[in-house]
C-alpha cells in the first residue's frame, strides 16, 4: 500500500463536506411561516411600563445613581491593578529581550 493511499477517501471526504455546506445552506435559509405570535409576559410588561406617566426628574435620578463611582476620574495606570499589569509587562519584556540574546548557544547534542 502506498503512503498516499488515504488522499483519495480524503478528497473525497472534502467535495462531500463542501456539497453538503453549499446545499445546506441555501436550505436553512429558505423563508420558513412562522405561527402567529401571541404576547408574552415580557411584551405585555413593557407595554405597561411605557403606558405610565414617569416625571423626567425620576428618569434623571435613576441615571446619575447608576454612573456615578469613586474611581471614575482616575486613570487605569495609576490603580493598584494597572500598576500590577504594567509591573508585569515590564517584566516579560525585558525577560524576552535577555533570552533573545542569551539564546544563541551553540546546541551540544549527540545527534548534531
Amino acid at each position: 500500500m502506498r503512503r498516499t493511499a488515504w488522499a483519495r477517501p480524503l478528497a473525497g471526504a472534502l467535495v462531500l463536506l463542501l456539497g453538503l455546506t453549499l446545499v445546506a445552506a441555501p436550505a436553512a435559509a429558505a423563508p420558513q411561516t412562522a405561527a402567529p405570535v401571541k404576547p408574552t409576559l415580557v411584551a405585555a410588561a413593557r407595554a405597561q411600563v411605557a403606558a405610565m406617566n414617569v416625571p423626567p426628574r425620576a428618569l434623571a435620578q435613576v441615571g446619575a445613581s447608576q454612573g456615578a463611582s469613586q474611581s471614575e476620574g482616575r486613570s487605569f495606570l495609576k490603580s493598584p491593578a494597572g500598576v500590577v499589569a504594567v509591573v508585569l509587562m515590564t517584566a516579560g519584556t525585558g525577560f524576552m529581550v535577555y533570552s533573545a540574546f542569551h539564546d544563541n548557544n551553540p546546541v551540544h547534542s549527540p545527534i548534531r
